[in-house]
């Protein structure tokens, strides 16, 4: 499942909003209170009408207060989100203000839950009841808490067994804690280790597990050997030689890291059948994907994202100039063909198609495309947007110039 557009009616600050997505990605800037993080709110509120039909997982919905558009004092009579997919299927979600039949009269007719239903119903529950193969719906959203992990102290209570619809538990929670993939890695460890005494071979592993380490090589070439140990409780990992406790990184690698992995455990949890889980169908929205890292670390974010999980639709925000030069790199590297260009660096560039891209600057809740049509790269205009530190200087210099030479 992926997204094609995304439209409000007054939610939150927002009054109007119709957003069409990226394919692969999409990308919002916007200065503190702009919005951005409310459009990604909205989404996972959207999707989150999934997760309640599927058996054992419930997803998010409207907060009780403060979701409505108020303006004057006076709440609108009802918030709206919309979403639809790539094959034309379309839902929405509303919340009235009240239940009075002046505000009923006001709110416009409903497309509602029935086509996702059914949808649902067909390609997921009845063939999940039959034991017939199918795909799950995956989707995930990481807010800026993701920087706080929460990691068990004692392994009492936990749970012995896991379900692929597990997967999408909490899954919608921009606060989801790093608990559940811990708790998960730890009992599929202890499985792999069965099976490699049963088997009296300690090559075998278990796919779901792979695909975790997989996640984290591609991301962390430093990184290596992720394991559970008891004494103390720990999710430990070797960098240079050195074996370090999670807990012990430093906040870019906490915050990147916890992400890359339960991703990764979810991407394989969710969709276990396949030859490659990270190559699955997704929707992941991350809330400030600059978050903690180095800027050279901002330049490489999105490529390692988009190489690792290669057909997920990421939907993010960020600050970071570093995070969108890059962005316009991948999109160049594109116009440039397939054919080698000599040069090691560029080659090695991941090559992003313009119409897989959709990158917004967020203002007052209303959004302004920065792509630009004729050259399929984000528009120029971003640049003085950033750089207002600059004109600043630049001012400062033109001063000091004048009293030199007054």
């Amino acid at each position: 499942m992926k997204l094609t557009n995304l439209t409000l009616e007054n939610f939150r600050a927002c009054e109007q909003l119709n957003l069409e997505l990226g394919n692969r990605l999409t990308v919002l800037l916007g200065s503190n209170g702009s919005g951005k993080t409310s459009v990604l709110d909205s989404i996972a509120i959207g999707l989150g009408a999934v997760l309640t039909h599927l058996p054992s997982v419930s997803g998010i919905t409207f907060k009780k207060n403060g979701d409505i558009l108020q303006r004057n004092n006076v709440l609108a009579p009802y918030a709206r989100i919309a979403l639809e997919t790539p094959t034309g299927l379309k839902w929405d979600r509303i919340k009235r203000r009240d239940k009075s039949i002046a505000t009923a009269q006001a709110v416009p007719p409903s497309i509602g839950l029935k086509a996702l239903e059914a949808y649902l119903d067909n390609e997921v529950i009845d063939r999940h009841n039959a034991g017939e193969a199918y795909q799950l719906p995956m989707v995930a959203y990481y807010g800026v808490s993701r920087a706080v992990l929460e990691v068990p102290l004692r392994r009492k209570g936990f749970p012995k067994d896991h379900t692929r619809l597990e997967a999408l538990s909490q899954a919608l929670e921009a606060q989801s804690s790093f608990k559940s993939a811990f708790i998960w890695f730890y009992n599929k460890e202890n499985e792999e280790h069965r099976l490699q005494k049963e088997k009296r071979d300690f090559d075998v592993t278990l796919k779901e597990l792979d695909a975790v380490r997989r996640a984290i090589g591609l991301i962390f070439p430093d990184i290596s050997n992720p394991h559970i140990e008891l004494n103390p409780l720990r999710l430990a990992v070797t960098i240079n030689g050195e074996t370090l406790d999670l807990m012990q990184l430093s906040d870019g690698y906490k915050t990147l890291l916890g992400l890359v992995i339960d991703l990764s455990m979810r991407m394989g949890l969710a969709n276990p059948h396949l030859k490659n889980p990270l190559s699955a169908e997704a929707v992941v929205m991350i809330d400030e994907v600059d978050l903690h890292l180095h800027p050279s670390w901002q330049q490489r974010v999105l490529e390692d994202l988009l190489r690792t999980f290669s057909n997920t639709q990421f939907i993010l925000t960020t600050h970071s100039p570093f995070v969108v030069e890059a962005l316009n790199n991948y999109l160049k590297r594109h116009k440039l063909g397939s054919q080698p260009t000599g040069d090691e660096e560029i080659d090695a560039l991941l090559p992003l198609a313009p119409d897989q891209v959709r990158a917004y600057r967020m203002e007052n809740s209303k959004q302004q495309s920065l792509m630009d049509a004729d050259s399929g790269l984000i528009d120029d205009t971003l640049l003085a947007y950033f750089n207002q530190i600059n004109v600043v200087y630049d001012r400062m210099r033109d001063i000091e110039w004048s009293r030199l030479h007054d």
